[in-house]
């Protein structure tokens, strides 16, 4: 049983006699098959190139090019060479046959051929050159398929190495901020302290009327004094990455916007995002660009930084 298609089975026959060619002609295209012919090996190979039939049927003693070489040549042809080829021999030696199917036949038939045999012949090869053509058009769905997912895991999980760099960058980053500014509340501590003793020794020294306005215990409390209020002042400057009391950008947003937002910061992909919230990828895109316009930030590690930042207040 043949599939059924909406175009006819094409096949093509090759033979240099026209009562031979006569005969299968009328036999084949009584069961709705479209034949097309050629009268030589050279003609054949022509067509069948140009047609792509579905089956060819092939005399082996033609003049010119005959049958095998045909097949050979049919075979070497990487736009024939998946066109399965039935033989039709006058020879009964077994040779004569082993030597077509090693030009690549898959068949053959003795002339002068039965209709029935004929027939039987070319269903059982067309079915199967089909289901060969059905099997391979599956294989490249699925291996364009298989392509498809490996690009988009690819994707993801470069969003993710990604997203990783971004957070150690600022974790590094934010360690060093707050190492810096440790260390600047140590040093403006310890000045404090030589500060106050050595506001004691002055206040103990005007209490004993023994401290004049060029003592150098007064000039030295002076400095300490100038020295003090340029480290706060750089304390000061440290602490201007702090976020501002009077606005948090994050109320500038949507509640969904927030989901969004809340899934970018815990690392999920474009791709993750949409399965969580079940939207269109192109969707999170959107959320995303429209996020950054409102937050006035232009890359991820900002828009991290700026929610950490405000979520910690």
């Amino acid at each position: 049983m043949l599939p059924r298609r909406q175009q006819p089975w094409k096949i093509l026959l090759i033979d240099d006699n026209i009562a031979n060619l006569k005969v299968a002609v009328e036999h084949l295209e009584a069961y709705s098959f479209m034949i097309l012919t050629a009268l030589d090996g050279a003609s054949g190979l022509q067509r069948a190139e140009l047609t792509q039939p579905h089956l060819i049927l092939l005399d082996v003693q033609m003049p010119g090019i005959d049958g095998i070489e045909t097949c050979r040549r049919l075979k070497a042809n990487p736009q024939t060479a998946a066109i399965p080829v039935i033989l039709m021999t006058v020879l009964s030696e077994t040779a004569d046959k082993v030597r077509g199917l090693e030009a690549g036949a898959v068949d053959y038939i003795t002339k002068p051929f039965e209709a029935v045999e004929l027939l039987a012949r070319v269903r059982t090869h067309i079915a199967l050159h089909a289901l060969q053509l059905d099997l391979e058009a599956q294989v490249t769905e699925r291996t364009a398929a298989l392509k498809a997912e490996i690009e988009q895991r690819r994707q993801a999980q470069e969003e993710k190495e990604l997203l990783l760099l971004t957070l150690r960058q600022m974790l590094e980053t934010a360690l060093a901020s707050e190492q810096q500014h440790d260390q600047a509340l140590s040093a403006e501590r310890a000045m404090l302290e030589q500060v106050s003793a050595c506001l004691e020794t002055v206040q103990h020294e005007v209490e004993r009327g023994t401290l004049s306005a060029t003592a150098p215990e007064l000039a030295l409390a002076r400095e300490l004094l100038h020295t003090l209020l340029q480290q706060t002042a750089t304390a000061a400057a440290l602490s201007d990455d702090q976020p501002s009391a009077d606005e948090n950008p994050l109320e500038r947003l949507t509640a969904r916007e927030q989901e969004v937002v809340q899934l970018i910061v815990d690392g999920k992909t474009s791709a993750e995002i949409a399965d969580l919230l079940a939207i269109e990828r192109g969707t999170v895109s959107t959320y995303r660009k429209r996020i950054m316009h409102k937050l006035e930030v232009h890359d991820l590690a900002a828009l991290i930084k700026l929610v950490f930042r405000y979520r910690s207040a």
